[in-house]
């Protein structure tokens, strides 16, 4: 995917962000939604850009990037809620894990992706 189209389709993702954001403003002035308990979810927003960024990547880098924002939400999710256990003080080297294992495959995903659009 060229750069040009990885500029729209980010440009969409925020536009939909932005009136999702809007409607449940709107939502909470007219008191059918409490904006505050929406507070919980906001990894997901994190977890939409990583996704975004996984589907149809333009390289490696992309790549790797995208999996290392999902990884992310999903860490900070769990330590939020306290999931399995894990808190912010107790897994944060998890993160450390994420950050060395997207650094070791990025040159892996970058030749893989080369090879990939030299095919076409």
């Amino acid at each position: 995917m060229k750069n040009g189209m990885q500029q729209t389709r980010k440009q969409i993702l925020w536009g939909l962000l932005i009136v999702a954001a809007g409607v449940a403003f709107l939502m909470n002035r007219e008191d059918m939604l409490e904006v505050g308990m929406l507070w919980t979810w906001w990894p997901v927003i994190l977890l939409i850009f990583g996704l975004n960024n996984l589907i149809l990547p333009a390289d490696g880098k992309q790549f790797m990037d995208g999996l290392g924002q999902v990884a992310f939400a999903a860490w900070f999710y769990a330590a939020s809620e306290h999931l399995w256990g894990l808190t912010f003080f107790n897994s944060w080297p998890i993160l450390v894990v994420v950050a060395g294992v997207c650094l070791v495959l990025q040159p892996l995903a970058n030749k893989f992706f080369d090879s990939k659009s030299k095919e076409m």
